[in-house]
């Protein structure tokens, strides 16, 4: 699996790297030394850099992360029958399910999410995964009555929650985790950190960041944007104290029908792959919030509430689908 794969798959224009800007060496404290480590998690590769007061509490504090990124997976993942998300999709329109706290507050929060940027960002696009091949190959491009279909089961998919019980009243309502999942494990992860006495520290998921704070000596993590169109360039850096970055696009995750390449990331209004820009970062105060509102950003082509600082890459008009309709 690829990056969000164990979600639903999505592109990142980020190199989540610190770089110390500073010529002289930093004065030495009681909580600098650098310990990272590198792991896979979430279907995809991860980066965790902390400063701690010792290697080994370092490396604990790293093991801590990792582990709950994991346990995040195991009950967010599509691509584990066992999980609980399979589980809730596969009782839509059945039965009322009690779901683990990890599905319960993501539910919580994408329907935050789906107010917030007025339908750009909505979980409950499977539907429309799954017609357009991403789920399973199909030899052609949908027709118009195939999008059409998948886009109302969309748009009339209802979340009911009560508690710790979830109902998907519809049989046609499946849920896709692929633009929050990472972020809501980010945070999670980050709080590990915390409760590890880490108050320094930057997690990379393959491009989704958070960090704790800030390196020693420096106003934040230096991150920087790549540039989709120059390989080995940037597009601008951001410094990143207590805050996320998230970067979506529509490049990496693909099917090809013939001469026409189709990125992975839907507009739920159209039925579509998303292509109001070819790229979106955001940088918000929490992990899943930059998670889900770049993913907006990338639908809708709008900067939603929340979301503090963006670089957006324009859309090369030449790339827009020739047929896409809104019947």
């Amino acid at each position: 699996m690829r990056r969000r794969d164990f979600l639903g798959t999505v592109a990142t224009g980020v190199v989540g790297t610190w770089r110390s800007g500073l010529a002289l060496p930093l004065p030495r404290t009681a909580a600098d030394q650098f310990v990272e480590r590198w792991s896979w998690a979430m279907g995809q590769s991860v980066h965790v850099m902390v400063f701690a007061q010792s290697e080994g509490a370092g490396l604990d504090a790293c093991a801590a992360a990792l582990a709950e990124l994991r346990r995040v997976e195991h009950h967010l993942t599509l691509f584990d029958d066992a999980s609980d998300l399979c589980e809730l999709n596969r009782q839509a329109g059945r039965a009322v399910m009690r779901v683990d706290r990890d599905l319960q507050r993501v539910l919580e929060l994408a329907q935050e999410y789906r107010a917030t940027t007025r339908g750009a960002f909505d979980v409950a696009v499977e539907p429309l995964m799954r017609v357009w091949g991403f789920h399973r190959p199909r030899a052609s491009e949908p027709g118009a009555a195939e999008i059409a279909e998948a886009r109302d089961a969309v748009a009339a998919a209802v979340v009911k929650l009560d508690g710790d019980r979830a109902r998907l009243p519809s049989a046609h309502t499946q849920i896709d985790l692929g633009g929050i999942g990472v972020g809501y494990g980010i945070d999670c992860a980050l709080a590990a950190l915390r409760a590890h006495g880490i108050a320094s520290a930057l997690i990379d998921v393959s491009g989704d960041l958070g960090a704790l704070g800030a390196p020693p000596g420096e106003p934040g993590w230096l991150v920087e944007i790549n540039d989709p169109d120059r390989a080995g360039h940037t597009l601008g850096s951001v410094r990143l104290a207590h805050m996320a970055l998230a970067t979506s696009a529509n490049t990496a995750s693909v099917v090809r029908y013939g001469n026409h390449v189709r990125g992975h990331v839907m507009n739920p209004v159209t039925g579509w792959p998303a292509h109001a820009v070819r790229q979106a970062t955001v940088v918000a105060g929490t992990a899943v919030g930059a998670d889900a509102l770049s993913t907006a950003l990338l639908v809708s082509g709008r900067r939603a509430p929340g979301a503090l600082a963006i670089h957006t890459v324009p859309l090369n008009t030449a790339a827009v689908p020739p047929r896409e309709v809104q019947s």
